[in-house]
């Protein structure tokens, strides 16, 4: 099992009884505090020991996950028994190793970056949405707690580098996001993932450009008509398949630029939207009882999978937690003097969340209702 976490190792080979090597525990001991660097020393060491093994003869290898495959990924991929570009996905979001929640293959879009968030809020429910969203039966969610803005120190202090810095304007916000999209930043207060996602990166310089202008997106998906499943950037449910995905758009703006957006969409037909300010106000051009699948995938010998949903519903639950981040997951990271926390507060009360959707995956151009605005 990969060493992942310092502490978590103590409490392991505590438990387990395990004499520890004392060149482990001094390659350990400078780095403790260093969660990534942890990680890196345990991929490290991983494979020295599965190098090892295998030069023995042995051609069997069992790693433990306990739910963080990514460590044992590497090991492999360093041994060259497997290729990043083959590692499939089963399903656009990464299902727990829950044995409540096997059959669970739909989610709403908007935890997407948040996935341990959507997992924390849905614990309670009595059964997990299959087959269809619909069949949830409008499950409640759990309630908003300090948990869901628990972060690891590691990224705790990586979010203080990139993002604590002195905001003199609104156009010091655009640049922040816009940043992130271009990867030059890790971090972002709107996700638990690391970086940019490899599907993001095939618009991220449009994303760059819709930030530039004051539309600050927080959650997106390009558009996918028939990508084999087993695509590196796209693909999920393993080979043999095809996958399909409506253009995606999730991002805060000004009341003004959103009055602006809206009137251009009804030259857009093929575009829904739902906006909805922190106290509740809601403008959209769909019913808030409309279900639309954005992700979908079609297998040999199965029915047609689809794991990605924007519910309406849904997005009003999100919506709460997607503007309390800009208090509890940015502006707290500054003094309480400050005046960037004051502007980012000025902007949580007075910015709209846009959830928006090309329903044209062939032929639609998402980004297109940008321009001139």
């Amino acid at each position: 099992m990969p060493i992942n976490n310092y502490k978590g190792f103590l409490r392991m080979t505590g438990f387990c009884k395990t004499k520890i090597p004392e060149e482990i525990m001094a390659a350990l001991e400078p780095i403790k505090d260093n969660e990534e660097a942890v990680k890196a020393y345990g991929i490290h060491l991983g494979t020295e020991m599965c190098k090892k093994i295998l030069a023995t003869g042995i051609k069997t290898l069992h790693l433990y996950t306990l739910n963080m495959e990514k460590s044992a990924l590497a090991i492999l991929m360093n041994l060259g028994l497997i290729e990043e570009s083959k590692i499939s996905r089963p399903l656009p979001w990464r299902r727990p190793a829950n044995v409540f929640r096997v059959k669970e293959d739909v989610r709403p879009i908007f935890w997407a970056n948040r996935p341990k968030s959507y997992i924390s809020r849905t614990t309670g429910w009595d059964e997990y949405p299959h087959g269809r969203w619909s069949n949830a039966q409008n499950p409640s969610y759990g309630a908003l707690t300090d948990y869901q803005f628990m972060r690891a120190r590691s990224r705790d202090k990586k979010l203080q580098e990139e993002w604590a810095v002195a905001l003199n304007s609104v156009e010091d916000i655009y640049e922040r996001f816009k940043d992130y999209c271009l990867g030059k930043l890790r971090s972002c207060p709107w996700s638990e993932l690391d970086g940019l996602q490899p599907e993001t990166k095939i618009i991220n310089e449009k994303l760059g450009h819709v930030n530039r202008k004051g539309f600050l997106t927080i959650n997106s998906q390009p558009a996918v008509n028939a990508e084999k499943s087993d695509s590196p950037s796209v693909g999920w449910g393993g080979p043999g398949g095809y996958v399909y995905q409506k253009a995606y758009l999730e991002f805060f703006c000004s009341q003004e630029k959103l009055n602006t957006l809206v009137e251009k969409c009804k030259s857009f037909p093929y575009l829904t939207y739902m906006a909805v300010n922190k106290e509740g106000n809601w403008i959209s051009n769909v019913n808030q009882t409309d279900v639309n699948a954005v992700t979908w995938g079609v297998f040999p010998a199965k029915e047609i999978i689809q794991p990605t949903v924007v519910d309406p519903a849904s997005f009003m639950v999100w919506k709460d937690e997607a503007f309390e981040i800009w208090s509890r997951g940015w502006a707290q990271l500054y003094p309480e003097t400050d005046p960037s926390r004051k502007l980012l507060e000025q902007v949580q009360n007075s910015y709209f969340l846009i959830s928006l959707v090309d329903n044209d995956y062939i032929n639609g151009d998402l980004f297109s209702i940008f321009k001139d605005i």
